[in-house]
């Protein structure tokens, strides 16, 4: 008898197959090299200049003025930005439009700056948590955890241009909630999605026994759909635009 070796899923693992099983082949199985993007790219500098801010033993309060928070939010930001000027520079040769990828980026950080006066420094009590849950075989990176009356709330930051909160976005929450709830022992109370191109407050995505179902199910359906390893067991659903994503295909 052939042993299929179980795959450990992420939540990102798990909406690529949903939105297309044969880009899953191609970055799970095949294991291929994502192409670099400026999207990606930006998304990681941004990822990692909140990380920093949130490691930084910079005292801010309520009373602060909000020039102190934005100062050390966008010093953070250019450094992180001239460490990858080189690959940001390939990825996008045109300097507006790379402009434009920082003004906007600068922009996100600024509402973020905002929030974080308006809230009066809701330092959270964990960033960038690493999660594994051998129970669940699930695997993740949860940007942000506050606790609040001894409850927790996990944040997601979102780089992107739009403000939506998707069937991919709910599906990532739920998931999020299980690795913290296996983790933790203790069950989150929400989810808030920070659109950081909004300068509006976050989403909040409340986690009940449905949510955390929905996400269970999930998780079992996409686990037996990826047994396979054949080519042939994962179809094209996106009319053949995954192979771009991958420096070979």
């Amino acid at each position: 008898m052939v042993r299929i070796e179980t795959k450990i899923m992420s939540p990102t693992a798990i909406n690529t197959y949903l939105s297309c099983p044969r880009k899953f082949y191609l970055r799970y199985i095949r294991k291929l090299r994502s192409r670099p993007s400026i999207y990606l790219t930006r998304g990681q500098i941004v990822h990692k200049t909140l990380r920093r801010f949130h490691e930084t033993p910079l005292q801010i309060n309520s009373s602060d003025p909000l020039s102190k928070v934005k100062r050390a939010l966008l010093g953070i930001f250019e450094t992180e930005w001239k460490s990858q000027e080189k690959t940001l520079q390939s990825l996008e040769p045109s300097p507006e439009r790379l402009d434009f990828f920082h003004d906007e980026s600068q922009r996100m950080l600024v509402n973020f700056s905002e929030w974080v006066c308006r809230e009066g420094n809701p330092a959270p009590s964990f960033s960038e948590l690493k999660i594994f849950s051998k129970a669940l075989g699930l695997i993740g990176i949860i940007d942000a955890v506050m606790i609040r009356d001894d409850k927790a709330i996990l944040i997601d930051y979102k780089t992107s241009s739009h403000r939506s909160v998707s069937d991919e976005t709910l599906r990532q929450a739920a998931l999020y909630a299980l690795l913290y709830e296996d983790r933790s022992g203790n069950t989150p109370e929400a989810v808030w999605i920070h659109f950081l191109i909004d300068p509006a407050d976050p989403e909040e995505i409340q986690i009940d026994e449905e949510l955390l179902e929905y996400g269970k199910i999930t998780l079992d359906s996409v686990r037996k759909k990826t047994l396979s390893n054949d080519e042939k067991d994962y179809p094209c659903t996106c009319g053949g635009f995954c192979k771009r994503d991958f420096l070979e295909a």
